[in-house]
């Protein structure tokens, strides 16, 4: 029988590690490295040696005499469905049976070992009582025995916060039926001259001119768009635990790629839970996630095959598992600037009325392909410029669906993400902005890539396009309580963002070329267009002008102004835009909730330093402390 001598902290430290033979430097190092990090000192020793994070607790249960587990899975039972489920973050005890005697399964803290040896010291029989396992365990085995807790959490949880605010419960087919006969009869009477005509350049000016009145000033005021940077980055020891979320499906090339780029943040790895959200029908993605669970900082979600299949179901379902005070969203391609998740931190930390930072999303691959150079010129000034101009304008900010970093409580009182919507990032911005919850944009970036074939964008834009619509439609669904909750000019500002991409996208292919048509035939045969096609000319022309211009800002910003020639296309990229609408338009009525998977081939090299983008100087003297740049 084991009994664990007294032990200095020093030399319990040095044991835990299996290195008895450890100089005292460096376990002391451990422990004040655990001290000034305000951390447990097992959270230290985890990482002591690589790629066994296992290693301090299968020690622990070596000293003290009992049982050590990898896997407890079989021998928990699910928890009682009245839990209150966000508890379930960070637990470090359960009970479960073992050959038919109920035991504890328990992930110990540095502290709780000493106190641990004197109490069995006491009571021997507490060693058929205890078993030892890693937090890590720990969590997969609470996480797999109550997947379905989970499941039906990350479902239905918005519907039980907000119930009219969930595009499964106010998406009914004929709603989405509705919207599409309204979608199809405005393409159809852009094909019509006639007494229509002036209604129909009515339409097309709010779909067409206002965004791109909204998208010039912005882009001409560029020098006050100033996305939020902390003055002083919190130290090692003032930085909260901070948890990722990367939800993976297919996606198993990507895994070393990620893993990397999460390894190099400038964060203490004690304080990262990152967490991998892989649906079970991914067995190849499960499979190379395991590979690097050695990492203390990594841990794997497993999501059962259950409807729907898309990504912020995933999200929802570790969502309650998630230990960190803050949150942050990556996908498999995301690079994110090392010093992302600091500079959050910092500023949550300095303003508590902040609720969400948006980060920069810059392309990786913009010089590849024609489509690839679009893409990034549209992300350029998207979120190099409109996205702060929105948030400076205090408008609805609808989020990308990378870098998005929230208050972990906020996001969970908020209901979450919705697990129906496939643009959930857009319809959550609007929900936080209805419930007065602060949005920002971070002055960090995040690399990204394109998709670099036609198909393949054509696919993504029709998933965005389609949650738009039930973004929509949802929040439209109350109109009297959409105005309350937002006011005119944030209404407004809805409507002409989310509603204007809609209708800009619907309207704007057979608009322009029946538009071109008449301008051809009128000059050839009447000598000279008439005012309504010159009407229709202009409202094209600006609605351009205003993307063409913003894009340009924002690539000058970035330092891509070689990509400055490619917006030539956009009238070509628009209308590859308008065959998106028609596949969203069809799945909206046949397959509301399917999510069209971007699939992505990562660097062929190594991952390149953050990009160097240059940032307005501050046109105010005494800026705010908490934004200066």
């Amino acid at each position: 029988m084991t009994v664990l001598r007294p032990f200095s902290d020093v030399e319990l430290a040095g044991a835990l590690a299996a290195q008895p033979a450890w100089s005292r430097h460096v376990a002391s190092a451990a422990l004040e490295r655990a001290r000034k990090l305000g951390v447990d000192v097992m959270d230290v020793l985890a990482g002591a040696v690589p790629g066994d994070r296992e290693l301090p607790y299968r020690e622990a249960a070596r000293l003290l005499g009992l049982d050590y587990f990898s896997d407890i899975e079989s021998f928990l039972s699910p928890f009682d469905a009245s839990i209150e489920i966000d508890r379930l973050a960070g637990l470090r005890s359960v009970r479960g049976l073992l050959d038919g005697r109920e035991v504890l399964f328990l992930a110990p803290g540095f502290e709780h070992i000493k106190t641990l040896a004197a109490r069995i010291a006491a009571d021997p029989d507490l060693r058929n009582r205890l078993c030892i396992v890693s937090p890590a365990t720990l969590e997969a085995g609470v996480a797999a025995v109550n997947s379905e807790l989970l499941t039906a959490n990350a479902i239905q949880r918005l519907a039980r916060r907000y119930p009219l605010a969930s595009a499964h419960l106010d998406l009914p087919l004929w709603i989405r039926a509705g919207f599409v006969s309204l979608v199809a009869a405005l393409i159809m009477i852009s094909m019509i001259p006639g007494f229509l005509q002036p209604l129909f350049l009515g339409v097309v000016s709010l779909a067409m001119i206002a965004p791109s009145v909204f998208r010039l000033w912005a882009a001409f005021t560029f020098g006050r768009n100033r996305p939020l940077v902390p003055q002083i980055l919190l130290a090692d020891g003032e930085l909260p635990i901070y948890s990722v979320l990367i939800p993976l499906r297919n996606e198993a090339h990507m895994v070393p790629q990620i893993a990397e780029a999460m390894r190099r943040l400038d964060y203490p790895s004690e304080k990262l839970d990152i967490k991998f959200i892989v649906e079970s029908a991914s067995p190849r993605t499960v499979s190379a996630v395991e590979k690097i669970l050695g990492d203390p900082r990594f841990s794997l979600i497993v999501v059962p095959r259950y409807r729907p299949f898309t990504k912020p179901k995933a999200l929802n379902f570790a969502l309650p598992l998630a230990r960190g005070e803050h949150v942050v969203v990556f996908d498999a391609e995301d690079l994110p600037d090392p010093q992302q998740l600091r500079a959050a931190a910092s500023l949550f930390a300095a303003d508590h009325t902040l609720e969400c930072l948006q980060g920069e999303l810059v392309i990786t691959n913009a010089s590849r392909r024609w489509i690839t150079r679009m893409f990034a010129a549209e992300y350029a000034g998207h979120f190099g410029v409109l996205l702060p101009a929105i948030g400076r304008a205090k408008f609805p900010v609808p989020l990308g669906g990378t870098s998005n970093h929230f208050r972990t409580r906020t996001l969970r009182d908020i209901g979450a993400w919705d697990a129906f919507n496939v643009t959930e990032d857009a319809d959550l911005g609007i929900r936080m902005a209805r419930l007065g919850l602060r949005v920002e944009s971070l002055a960090t970036s995040t690399w990204e890539e394109a998709p670099e074939s036609i198909g393949s964008w054509v696919r993504q834009r029709s998933r965005w396009i389609k949650g738009w619509m039930q973004t929509l439609i949802v929040h439209s669904a109350q109109p009297g309580k959409l105005l309350a909750d937002l006011g005119w000019a944030s209404l407004i500002a809805f409507y002409v963002f989310v509603g204007g991409m809609v209708l800009s996208l619907t309207v704007h292919g057979l608009f322009l070329v029946t538009t071109l048509v008449r301008l051809i035939h009128e000059t050839l045969v009447l000598g000279a267009p008439d005012a309504w096609t010159l009407a229709g000319l202009g409202a094209l022309l600006l609605g351009y002008c205003g993307a063409g211009v913003i894009s340009v800002v924002g690539l000058e910003r970035i330092g891509r102004a070689d990509l400055h020639r490619s917006l030539i296309g956009l009238p070509i990229y628009w209308l590859l835009a308008w065959y998106a609408v028609a596949i969203a338009c069809f799945e909206l009525i046949a397959k509301p909730y399917h999510w069209a998977k971007t699939d992505h081939k990562g660097l062929d090299g190594p991952i390149p330093p953050p990009p160097t983008i240059r940032t307005p100087a501050p046109q105010n003297p005494a800026p705010n402390p908490q934004t200066s740049l």
